[in-house]
């Protein structure tokens, strides 16, 4: 077991949890799981969770802020009280939930195609129902997953995964004990088929070869995410078809 930034790799180039530093922990989501909104998806990424909601496009909550040629976004992040290792009580109101919030919609306002929705509204609701590591890209990965649902269109679906700077060397999707050892830490969200970066988070002073590095590390990441998520949707999108189908003429 090497020494670096923490004991995170092994002798076979395996992390504490078995796997690759370019591999991405297990992911399972599923669309449509709220009923009571216009869209919304739930996501597991390894052991962090999300809920999602979507409601609109609808009419503008406060007349004053009516945009005549797009529509306006609005994002909420909350993190339950036992959600993250510290089992701390958080108000909805902390700095990192602002923080997140702000992320969210400034992610969103570039990626939907608000000249569409006109004088209209569009809420963003995320729950974050278990934190180990990577809370942000995977926030943001159940945000396109719920807009999908909601069939608000987007340029392109956004996806978005973290980078961690461990013994010299980057690791995909980080857990909470990678996060918190000590090393750069970056999440990234791209718009993966164009290569195009959205957001980009990266408090640690790098040089820029390492940072370059590891912004390449986390679009391939996005990648990876974008492909597991295209057969999810079509997967979604067939059960959809199938379902209207077979209702009664």
């Amino acid at each position: 077991m090497r020494r670096g930034a923490g004991e995170w790799v092994s002798l076979a180039g395996l992390r504490t949890d078995g796997r690759r530093p370019n591999e991405l922990r297990r992911v399972h989501c599923t669309l449509g799981t709220y009923s009571n909104a216009d869209g919304s998806a739930s996501l597991k990424q390894g052991q962090t969770e999300v809920l999602a909601i979507v409601h609109g496009p609808h009419e503008v909550t406060r007349r004053s802020e009516v945009q005549h040629d797009k529509c306006i976004i609005e994002c909420e992040f909350y993190r339950t009280p036992f959600s993250g290792f510290d089992r701390k009580k958080r108000r909805p109101t902390d700095r990192a939930s602002l923080e997140a919030s702000l992320a969210l919609k400034q992610t969103f306002e570039t990626a939907v195609m608000r000249n569409l929705y006109p004088r209209t509204q569009v809420d963003i609701q995320v729950y974050v129902l278990q934190g180990d590591g990577s809370i942000l890209p995977t926030a943001i990965n159940a945000v396109s997953l719920a807009l999908v649902d909601a069939g608000v269109a987007m340029k392109e679906m956004v996806t978005a995964c973290s980078v961690a700077l461990l013994d010299k060397q980057p690791v995909l999707d980080v857990t909470y004990k990678e996060q918190s050892s000590g090393g750069a830490y970056m999440p990234l969200a791209a718009f993966p088929i164009h290569g195009e970066i959205i957001l980009i988070q990266c408090e640690a002073r790098l040089e820029g070869e390492r940072l370059e590095e590891m912004m390449l590390t986390a679009m391939e990441g996005s990648r990876q995410v974008s492909q597991l998520f295209q057969t999810q949707v079509k997967e979604y999108t067939r059960r959809l078809a199938g379902a209207r189908l077979a209702l009664p003429r």
